[in-house]
């Protein structure tokens, strides 16, 4: 009998970011990025049309992170908190929706803390739920979130 001396380290694996997960969500913070810095860089927009296309980018964006919790909900087994994931996963969008809908200056506000608020659901989940969610899907959000909350920092100061 030999034994398999290669196998993976578990909690390395468990919070490896794979990187066909990082690109993408590292290029979807490009969007916030550019509308940010609109403002300041000859990106050829108006503050308003950036503005504009900041808060509804980020109404996508957070009505696509809220919607993870779906897909985990979906996955998971019988001791996770289903119908609450289930009814979360919906609440972002509302809350992005709602950032369209009123002033730029309050919309760029309701989109940061849509996105704490998201962050901070996550945390409890894999804090409290660690089968429900990959350790490595929680840090991923976390550097996005970070990128994201930076951003609305640089379009409030630029744009608003």
């Amino acid at each position: 009998m030999t034994q398999n001396h290669a196998s993976p380290n578990p909690t390395l694996t468990e919070s490896t970011i794979p990187l066909a997960a990082l690109l993408p969500g590292l290029a979807g913070l490009i969007p916030f990025w550019i509308f940010a810095l609109s403002g300041v860089l000859p990106f050829g927009l108006s503050p308003l049309l950036a503005l504009i296309a900041f808060i509804t980018y980020g109404a996508v964006i957070l009505s696509f992170v809220g919607a993870i919790w779906w897909g985990l909900a979906a996955a998971a087994g019988p001791t996770a908190p289903k119908a609450v994931m289930f009814l979360w996963s919906v609440t972002p969008a509302l809350i992005g929706w709602l950032a369209t809908l009123v002033s730029a200056d309050l919309g760029v506000l309701i989109l940061a803390v849509g996105f704490l608020l998201q962050w901070s659901l996550d945390a409890g989940l894999v804090t409290r739920y660690p089968e429900v969610m990959p350790r490595w899907v929680f840090r991923l959000r976390t550097i996005l979130t970070a990128g994201v909350l930076i951003a609305v920092t640089v379009a409030w100061w630029y744009l608003v």
